[in-house]
């Protein structure tokens, strides 16, 4: 499963780098984030201040429509026109969480360089958040509710 989540930047000033995150949920990393999820609530047995956990992961891509690092101007502008139209269509910034299309795809010159990647692990989900490269600006994703990650396990279990 494919998903889309919206994404906030620390800095009010600075954020057309990474409005969104692509994330492709695989059986793998679904089974991942629920034994995590499970790990924290062990933990939080044995420490009632256990809040949340942090994991280094790099698995979403962050991305804006309106970054465009490289590429012919033609060529950049049709790819923001149709990566704005598909969010439009998904919309992204009312749900915050979207399933994607298999077809959707983001433009490598829209793809936000980021490093410090780091997995939230929270009771009710999972969310991310990363450094955008070259500064202390964080950018965080909406969290991925635990039930929508069992889903990605349902049907190979059925």
């Amino acid at each position: 499963m494919q998903v889309v989540l919206k994404a906030w930047c620390s800095s009010p000033d600075y954020s057309v780098a990474c409005d969104y995150a692509v994330l492709e949920i695989t059986e793998q990393l679904a089974k991942l984030m629920l034994r995590r999820i499970k790990v924290l609530s062990e933990q939080k047995a044995t420490d009632a201040l256990a809040y949340e956990t942090y994991y280094w992961d790099s698995s979403p891509e962050y991305f804006s429509p309106w970054l465009n690092h490289t590429g012919p101007p033609g060529e950049v502008q049709e790819s923001t026109v149709e990566l704005e139209a598909m969010l439009g269509n998904l919309e992204i910034d009312a749900r915050e969480i979207v399933t994607a299309p298999p077809d959707f795809r983001v433009p490598e010159s829209q793809i936000a360089a980021v490093e410090c990647s780091q997995m939230i692990v929270r009771d009710s989900g999972v969310a991310f958040t990363a450094l955008l490269r070259h500064t202390d600006i964080y950018v965080t994703t909406a969290e991925i509710q635990k039930d929508a990650i069992a889903s990605v396990l349902a049907p190979a279990t059925a």
